[in-house]
């Protein structure tokens, strides 16, 4: 899925967590607050804060002279740890 389509997917999301919060805290003083932490609880669980800043280092992020972007980006690490078991090691 390209990441227009994520971002829609989590802005309508971030609407049914803000409908279905208000439903549930109907009877609390701070329902309006509380519904907006669970839409954006959705929003981020959808992808879309990865699809909005994705789109965000596409549109305003550093490119070349050919138009394509430098380098790669590092976004995690992955550390392997293996065990010796043999009695020689």
């Amino acid at each position: 899925m390209d990441d227009r389509r994520q971002l829609g997917l989590a802005v309508a999301a971030f609407a049914g967590g803000v409908a279905w919060g208000a439903l549930r805290h109907r009877r609390d003083g701070r329902s309006s607050l509380l519904a907006l932490l669970q839409g954006a609880e959705w929003f981020v669980a959808c992808g879309g804060a990865t699809a909005l800043v994705t789109l965000l280092r596409e549109a305003f992020g550093p490119r070349g002279e050919d138009g394509a972007e430098d380098g790669e980006r590092i976004t995690h690490f992955r550390r392997v740890v293996t065990e010796r078991t043999d009695a020689a090691g």
